[in-house]
Order: structure tokens, then sequence, then C-alpha cells
């Protein structure tokens, strides 16, 4: 397994980074729900942070922007999840 010599300010980055995604997208995420419907939204909120998901290795191994970067991908993939008709369950 590789070791990330990342100091705690860089820590912090990458464990924040997905919630800066998930909320840059909370209204934009509602507003598409009502658009075009929750089944649209929510497949390609799964497809996308799938593949973020699977890309986070590779990206951790590039560097911590590459791996902040994904990290915010993924929170943005994420938000789609929730939003039901413009409301957010759960």
């Amino acid at each position: 397994a590789s070791v990330y010599n990342w100091d705690s300010a860089t820590q912090g980055w990458i464990l924040g980074s997905f919630f800066y995604g998930y909320i840059l997208t909370q209204i934009p995420g509602g507003y598409l729900a009502g658009r075009f419907g929750a089944k649209w939204l929510m497949g390609f909120g799964i497809l996308g942070t799938v593949l973020f998901t699977l890309l986070t290795p590779l990206a951790a191994d590039l560097g911590a922007s590459y791996f902040i970067a994904v990290r915010v991908l993924e929170g943005i993939g994420e938000v789609c999840e929730f939003h039901i008709d413009g409301r957010r369950c759960c």
C-alpha cells in the first residue's frame, strides 16, 4: 500500500473536498430533480460517483491536487442521489 506524506492542512482539504462539491450543488441539484425527474438525476449521480470513486487510487498517486479534484467531483455526484422531485429525501 502507498503511504502519502501529506501535512495536516492537505489532509484537511482532502477530507473537506467531498463536502465542498456536495454544498455547491444543493440548489442546482434540486432544480435538476424538479426539471428532469429523480430517476435520471439519481442514475447519473450514482454513475458519476462510481466512476470517480474508481479513479481515487490513481488520483491519490498523482498527487493531492488530483485527489482533491476527484473528491469534489464525488461530492457533486453524491448530491444528485438525494434530490427527489426537488425535495430532499432521507
